[in-house]
């Protein structure tokens, strides 16, 4: 397939920096508005793309690209109860990724919600491959209304340095010498179908 050409493109710029109306980029995919700077070789820009591919998000996208740092600040007049800064994505993820750096989200209260359809959805998943660290000034707590499980290949501490309260309207403790409940050698899965 040859290159795509805009006969009807339009620019407004110096050697500074330039707005671009109808822009073909290298892959074919026309920009109705494009606005980039003139001195970082390309790597500095907002495109609104008019045409391409709708399911890798190219048409109807806008992209933002900076060498340096991409700030935003915001909500300098606007009312507690008014989010100052708001996203939404009507469908698919919001993927925030940082491969050589951390992800800070700080606040005076951060709030974590998943609520699926029907019931069906609503997960929140933490995955670390070394360390999920929970630390808290004045307590901690867990609560489901159907089960927790706290497992571990090797050891599982619990430590009152106060006082230790275990409750439980029915309380199983097995040990590695007992064999029916398979305390050892056997998965979460395992132990839990030997009960």
């Amino acid at each position: 397939m040859g290159e795509k050409i805009n006969y009807h493109a339009y620019r407004l710029g110096n050697d500074h920096g330039e707005l671009k109306f109808g822009h073909i980029h290298d892959d074919d995919v026309r920009s109705g508005v494009m606005i980039r700077t003139g001195d970082d070789g390309g790597r500095h820009y907002m495109t609104m793309d008019s045409t391409g591919s709708v399911e890798q998000g190219r048409r109807g996208g806008t992209i933002n690209r900076c060498p340096g740092s991409y700030q935003i600040t915001c909500g300098v007049e606007v009312d507690d109860e008014i989010p100052a800064f708001y996203t939404l994505a009507e469908n698919g993820d919001i993927v925030l990724y940082a491969p050589h750096g951390r992800i800070r989200i700080m606040a005076k209260d951060i709030d974590l919600i998943a609520q699926g359809p029907n019931g069906t959805r609503g997960s929140i998943s933490i995955d670390a491959n070394e360390k999920v660290i929970i630390t808290a000034g004045q307590s901690i707590e867990i609560s489901s209304k159907v089960s927790t499980k706290v497992f571990s290949e090797k050891t599982v501490d619990l430590i009152g340095k106060g006082i230790l309260n275990i409750y439980g309207g029915l309380i199983d403790c097995a040990d590695g010498a007992t064999k029916k409940k398979r305390s050892r050698g056997g998965s979460v899965n395992e132990i839990q179908n030997t009960k």
